[in-house]
């Protein structure tokens, strides 16, 4: 590929804003078009930028006008499987961000579209380019905590932006609590590796304008032996967050709002480090730029997107029939 790459951002709204600004603002990169299907917000984004930048009301429109190198797909979930297969097919290579789809079936098709074009597919797990997260990463691999036993998130609030359109507050468009919480989960299995088993359970209809789970918790098996426990609500205002890893020589944990990341041995002293701050969102998206210039594969793949889809899928199953839902090593 050549040095300088051409992309193309679908969705215009809060996150589609910011990477579009992040990509205009790079070098070796040059931004062709933004669309969104309210052609208004993809004007004015386009103002905004100037550079040449072009506006469209359609992902198709944008493909054919402008054939990027790659398109960065930041629209709402239920059309990640259509923009991104569509962009794929047109020769692009694409980041997509999470949740990767609405099921796996999508995620499938996403898959074999990337496969059959030759493309690189990636998902914006922007957790992993964060320094306390990533500094948990490094620590865990180098065995800081010895053998990994356990890992733990939380992530409960009150109810999500519904957005424009109102389509967060239905569940065949948004999938659920995890367009949040796969964050998380996410960072479980880039620690604790591939899960096993899923036992969980959710409940449902505190409000009545949706039909997403008010709350759920999920228990995991770790195909190592460790176990784990996410749970997620929109009925807890009040807030509650945390990342843990615990292992046979002690554990570490994140909380919100910091780039802290606290240690403490078992029978030894807590210790809090305190990383430099970063733009995650910059280091994610040069990281995938990069991988297209041939820096290796990108951090998250669609691969690490099914693998976490998959256990959403199992957790939805566990909590609705009461099984110890099981999953194939290599979910």
């Amino acid at each position: 590929m050549a040095s300088e790459i051409t992309v193309c951002v679908a969705g215009c709204g809060g996150l589609g804003r910011r990477e579009a600004q992040i990509v205009a603002g790079m070098e070796g990169v040059r931004l062709l078009g933004v669309c969104d299907v309210n052609q208004d917000s993809a004007e004015s984004l386009a103002a905004e930028l100037g550079g040449g930048v072009r506006a469209f009301g359609g992902h198709e429109e944008m493909l054919t006008a402008t054939a990027p190198d790659a398109v960065l797909v930041v629209t709402p979930t239920f059309t990640h499987r259509q923009v991104t297969v569509d962009a794929l097919q047109a020769g692009a290579h694409v980041f997509c961000e999470k949740p990767m789809a609405i099921s796996l079936a999508e995620c499938d098709a996403m898959l074999a579209a990337a496969e059959r074009e030759h493309r690189t597919l990636a998902i914006g797990y922007v957790r992993r380019f964060m320094p306390n997260y990533r500094e948990m990463k490094r620590r865990v691999e180098a065995g800081d905590l010895g053998a990994v036993r356990l890992v733990q998130s939380v992530r409960m609030g009150g109810r999500p932006p519904i957005g424009v359109g109102s389509w967060r507050l239905e569940a065949s468009k948004v999938g659920g609590l995890h367009s949040a919480y796969v964050h998380e989960l996410d960072q479980m299995l880039w620690l604790g590796g591939p899960v096993s088993a899923v036992r969980a359970v959710a409940n449902y209809g505190t409000f009545a304008d949706t039909d997403v789970e008010d709350s759920i918790w999920m228990a995991l098996e770790f195909v190592n032996g460790a176990v784990g426990a996410l749970g997620a609500s929109q009925v807890y205002p009040v807030g509650w967050y945390e990342l843990g890893v615990g292992g046979t020589l002690g554990a570490m944990s994140i909380r919100r709002g910091t780039t802290e990341l606290t240690l403490r041995a078992h029978g030894g002293e807590a210790e809090t480090v305190t990383l430099e701050s970063n733009d995650p969102f910059a280091e994610e998206l040069g990281a995938f730029f990069d991988s297209l210039r041939g820096a290796g594969e990108p951090p998250a793949s669609g691969v690490d997107g099914r693998e976490t889809l998959a256990v959403v899928e199992a957790a939805f199953r566990a909590a609705r029939t009461g099984e110890t839902v099981r999953l194939p090593p290599e979910a």
